[in-house]
């Protein structure tokens, strides 16, 4: 350290010039360099964080191919019911031909497709129909397969709730031989179709 005012050489930590007595402003030998902080460097973000919209239409897409395969499945649906659609799930569970019923359940009791041309005077079309979720109609049309034409139409019956349901075909001088068949109709469309002979 050196007095500004006369020259003289003071010791370190001076205040005073021991030569004029004059205060001793405190220069630096050199300045210490400070370090530079340098901005923490900004990491690149990913698609995903630059471009929040692509996690969207990603989610958009998923969704839209799931109402597209849908309404493929619907459409299959349509062709392969004629045109038409019915969410109903209502069915014939299961259906025989039968020469005895019980006259209270119409369950079957003597179940048999092939019949007896002498004896035979009533055949029964029996069917259980069950998931019944409100008024649904079932009829039956009997057929003589030989000649290809209608012998009976049976009116509708209509139920709500899980039963037998049966039809029968009656005459009383007995059948003529042959094939025959009974169509089981639900809501108008054919549901069932029963083989049976007689013999």
């Amino acid at each position: 350290m050196f007095c500004s005012n006369c020259g003289m050489k003071s010791e370190t930590g001076a205040k005073f010039c021991a030569g004029c007595g004059s205060a001793i402003v405190g220069k630096s030998s050199g300045s210490e360099s400070q370090p530079v902080q340098q901005p923490l460097q900004q990491q690149t973000p990913d698609n995903q964080q630059k471009y929040p919209f692509l996690k969207k239409r990603k989610g958009c897409l998923v969704a839209a191919g799931i109402v597209a395969f849908l309404f493929l499945v619907l459409i299959i649906m349509v062709i392969l019911n004629g045109g038409e659609i019915s969410f109903s799930t209502a069915n014939i569970s299961k259906a025989y031909m039968a020469s005895k019923i019980n006259p209270a359940t119409s369950e079957p009791l003597i179940k048999t497709d092939v019949f007896p041309k002498r004896s035979t005077t009533r055949i029964y079309a029996t069917i259980l129909v069950k998931n019944i979720p409100g008024d649904t109609k079932f009829s039956a049309i009997w057929y003589h397969i030989p000649s290809g034409s209608s012998i009976k139409s049976e009116n509708d019956i209509t139920t709500n709730k899980d039963m037998w349901i049966n039809f029968n075909l009656t005459n009383p001088q007995g059948f003529v031989a042959g094939k025959y068949k009974v169509e089981i109709l639900m809501n108008d469309k054919v549901k069932e179709t029963l083989n049976f002979k007689v013999e």
